[in-house]
C-alpha cells in the first residue's frame, strides 16, 4: 500500500498500539503553523465579516468580528499539519509510513534546503513544506512498491526529526 495514499484520520482510524508500548510518548512530535501571512489573512477575514455588519448594528458587528476572528485562527492551528515519529511510523500531516520502509534521513538548511525545494523539486515526492521555515530533511523511501521516491518536510528542529527517525529505525 502507497504511504502517501493512507489518509485515514486520526479520530476514524484509531490503531492499536504494539505490544509494550501502549500510551508510549512520540520520539519527535511538532506542529507546522502557518506563517505570519495566514495569520494576518485570518485576522483581517474576521474583522471584514464585522466591517459588512456594521450598517446594521454596531455591536453585533464588534461581536461576530471577534468570533469569526477567534475561529479562524483556531481553525488555523486546528488544521495545521503535524509531524509526529511515533509507534514504528512517520506521519506528516494525514500520511503515515513505517519507519523500517525509511532510508537515511538527511538534514537540509540553507541552500541545500532551498535546492530541494525548489530547482531539485522531485514530482513523486510526498512534500510537507512551509516556505517559512528555513529547514527541514529529506528522507528516501525504500518500499519498492510505492511510487513515491522520498518525504520532504520542513521542520524547526530538523536535526531532532533526523535522530528520532534513526532511533525508530533503530529500535523497530
Amino acid at each position: 500500500m502507497s504511504a502517501a495514499a493512507d489518509h485515514a484520520s486520526d479520530a476514524a482510524s484509531p490503531r492499536p498500539a504494539p505490544t509494550g508500548q501502549e500510551g508510549s510518548q512520540p520520539l519527535f512530535r511538532e506542529r507546522l503553523l502557518p506563517g505570519i501571512g495566514s495569520w494576518i489573512l485570518a485576522v483581517t477575514l474576521g474583522g471584514v465579516l464585522g466591517l459588512v455588519l456594521v450598517p446594521l448594528d454596531l455591536t453585533v458587528a464588534i461581536m461576530v468580528a471577534i468570533v469569526a476572528i477567534l475561529i479562524a485562527l483556531v481553525l488555523a492551528v486546528q488544521y495545521s499539519p503535524v509531524l509526529e515519529v511515533s509507534d514504528g511510523q512517520f506521519r506528516l500531516g494525514r500520511a503515515r509510513i513505517d519507519v523500517a520502509l525509511l532510508g537515511e534521513p538527511r538534514v537540509l538548511t540553507g541552500e541545500d534546503w532551498r535546492l530541494v525545494i525548489g530547482q531539485e523539486f522531485e514530482p513523486l515526492a510526498h512534500y510537507c513544506v512551509r516556505v517559512w521555515a528555513p529547514s527541514g530533511i529529506r528522507v528516501e523511501v525504500l518500499d519498492e512498491e510505492d511510487p513515491t521516491t522520498a518525504w520532504v518536510a520542513s521542520s524547526r528542529r530538523p536535526e531532532d526529526l533526523a535522530l528520532a527517525l534513526r532511533t525508530a529505525q533503530r529500535s523497530g
